[in-house]
């Protein structure tokens, strides 16, 4: 069963390409630390063409962003907080946030190309 709440997708008759697309939905945001933005633009362009081609892609590349754009409110929040002198408490957590949200893209790297659905955990599902 997955997380829409029954077998809407056989997982064994999901193509490659598809796997290999859902993989890279997950791990091409790590661009974003070299160019900001490309962090939400990959997911998005992922998800807005294959949203009605592949149940899996667009799941993966859905969660993703979502996960994407929390992960990128955090970040905003932290400078304006860092803005009014707060944030500085909370530098040592940044580390720490940093290595949480590796681990969960890889952790869900590794659910696509099982062919397996993720959903990220703490996110904020804006986009349906």
């Amino acid at each position: 069963m997955n997380d829409f709440g029954s077998d809407l997708v056989n997982t064994s008759k999901i193509h490659r390409d598809d796997k290999n697309l859902a993989v890279l939905a997950h791990l091409l945001p790590l661009l974003g630390f070299v160019m900001p933005g490309l962090n939400m633009a990959i997911p998005l362009m992922i998800w807005w063409l294959k949203r009605d081609k592949s149940i899996f892609v667009e799941h993966h590349a859905r969660e993703s962003l979502n996960f994407q754009i929390t992960f990128s409110l955090l970040c905003v929040l932290w400078s304006v907080l860092t803005f009014f002198l707060v944030g500085w408490l909370l530098l040592p957590a940044v580390p720490v946030v940093l290595i949480v949200a590796l681990l969960f893209m890889f952790r869900a790297a590794m659910k696509a190309g099982n062919g397996e659905f993720y959903r990220y955990p703490f996110t904020v599902h804006l986009v349906h």
